[in-house]
């Protein structure tokens, strides 16, 4: 599965830091029919989609 990660990149900065769905620093989600896995750290996210881990900053 082939995930725009612009999207993500939107999804991230427009949801995870201000929905209290999201308030936990570990947490999945689904985007686009993939599920992720969430860490969040101080300055960035660790997303684990599949075997592949993206890092976006907060």
């Amino acid at each position: 599965m082939q995930i725009d990660l612009n999207s993500l990149a939107n999804y991230v900065e427009a949801a995870l830091d201000v929905s209290p769905d999201f308030e936990d620093d570990q947490f999945a989600f689904t985007f686009e029919g993939a599920r992720i896995y969430c860490e969040r750290k101080r300055t960035h996210f660790n997303l684990h989609i599949g075997a592949e881990r993206v890092q976006m900053p907060r």
